[in-house]
């Protein structure tokens, strides 16, 4: 890169008069954030581990920027401008990177979400969030599909097992609603699927290795038939209100049931229920909460269980290199179980890329930013030097890269996320490397005793 034009592209634009005068600060006082952003000291750590801005180099888009951008609105140095505000707001992953490496320990998590629900109440909204928003909240998903179609994976030409556990749970909720049983006094182990709305309606692959998984275990489980989207997206940009809506439901309809344990194969709506929804119930939500990471090693050990991939050998093992999603790492500090689960697969064996666990980098497409900003890619392959642009592809490109220096065959993740963006930027990049879930793998595997 050019030093002339990399120093003009990393200093950004100036935070100070970045806005024309004419409103107030962005953060609610009653939020414990606005103490948060103050005790910023400007190390600059969050700047070296923060994917957008080391893809945009704008000073906007990393934590010490955006905290500098909310001082100066409170101290009232700058005034809010909100169609020149949204970037700054919403071109943001919420990986969660900065907040590992802060040295005050500052959550900017909280604070950035919190940056998002105060705009949101304002008025800063981007269109394409507003679509977003209405599909969930007419359509119980973010993909204009309708409701009534988010089983349609499970027939019984798609998926036997799928199809099995929705007439499961069919008839259980006939017995409750009927008087049959009720929910209090279901006495065995129940164990629900919560598919999600990405793998219900985009991702049937995903559904089905999941729905194979648990059949191969030998667990009787359902699906939720009133399941609705999680809220994880509507958390994420700010929209909570019409989140907890969904909240309130979703927790009702899991309870009704009488479900011990609920399982995830969606890494975001495991964290969304693992952080959200027990907030919100003080932490008595009633039921286990388990990613299939986590069910698939502790069943298999419990009930004395192996597993074998049938389409190698122990001698000549598929060489994997495991990305660490964000929602299951740095937020719900899942690090072990995913590795451990590979390594009790024989005929598979796990490579590390460098960066791993909690300075893993980020696919790109979390908070929001794949969502709103996707449209843009195609500008970021003309010059991203010339222009602040949305960074998910240049991100997951990276990371891409990283996992074909560790020379492994398959790049997998637990994150149908990560994997949908992942594999956009192998295909995109014309790249051999399959990207797939680790379900997909443990769908090809032979369990036994």
């Amino acid at each position: 890169m050019n030093e002339n034009v990399k120093k003009v592209v990393t200093t950004g634009p100036p935070v100070s008069g970045m806005f024309p005068p004419d409103q107030e600060n962005l953060v609610d006082p009653d939020s414990h954030a606005e103490l948060d952003y103050e005790r910023c000291v400007q190390c600059g750590y969050c700047r070296l581990v923060c994917r957008v801005y080391n893809t945009t180099y704008a000073e906007r888009d990393y934590a010490g920027g955006r905290n500098r951008i909310l001082k100066s609105l409170a101290h009232k140095e700058i005034d809010f401008d909100k169609e020149k505000i949204i970037d700054a707001i919403y071109q943001c992953m919420l990986c969660g990177a900065c907040r590992t490496v802060c040295p005050n320990g500052i959550d900017t998590l909280e604070v950035f979400q919190t940056y998002r629900h105060t705009a949101v109440k304002k008025g800063v909204m981007p269109e394409k969030l507003a679509v977003l928003r209405n599909s969930i909240v007419t359509n119980k998903n973010p993909f204009l599909e309708s409701g009534t179609d988010r089983f349609n994976w499970c027939d019984t030409q798609s998926c036997n097992e799928g199809h099995m556990a929705y007439e499961r749970a069919m008839e259980h909720k006939r017995k409750i609603e009927s008087g049959e049983l009720k929910a209090e006094d279901v006495q065995e182990h129940l164990v629900g699927y919560f598919v999600g709305c990405t793998s219900a309606y985009r991702n049937n692959e995903l559904t089905t290795a999941t729905s194979v998984i648990l059949d191969k275990l030998g667990v009787k489980f359902i699906v939720f038939p009133d399941e609705e989207c999680c809220g994880s997206v509507l958390f994420r940009t700010g929209l909570d209100d019409d989140a907890m809506a969904l909240v309130e439901k979703n927790i009702k309809m899991i309870r009704s049931l009488g479900v011990k344990e609920v399982v995830f194969s969606c890494s975001g709506c495991y964290s969304t229920m693992n952080i959200e929804y027990n907030k919100f119930t003080d932490n008595n939500l009633g039921f286990e909460l388990t990613h299939m990471v986590q069910f698939v090693p502790k069943y298999a050990k419990e009930h004395g269980i192996k597993i074998r991939y049938t389409k190698r050998t122990k001698e000549d093992p598929l060489i994997v290199t495991y990305h660490d999603p964000c929602h299951l790492g740095r937020y719900s500090e899942i690090y072990d179980e995913p590795r451990e689960l590979i390594e009790m697969i024989e005929g598979v064996k796990l490579v590390e890329m460098k960066h791993n666990r909690e300075m893993s980098w980020c696919c790109g497409a979390g908070g929001g930013v794949r969502a709103l900003y996707g449209n843009i890619s195609s500008d970021i392959a003309s010059n991203r030097l010339d222009e602040t642009t949305a960074c998910w592809e240049n991100i997951n490109e990276d990371r891409l890269k990283e996992a074909l220096e560790t020379k492994a065959e398959a790049l997998v993740s637990a994150c149908v996320f990560c994997k949908n963006n992942l594999a956009l930027a192998a295909k995109d990049t014309n790249s051999s490397l399959p990207v797939i879930d680790l379900a997909q793998i443990l769908e090809d595997c032979e369990f036994y005793k």
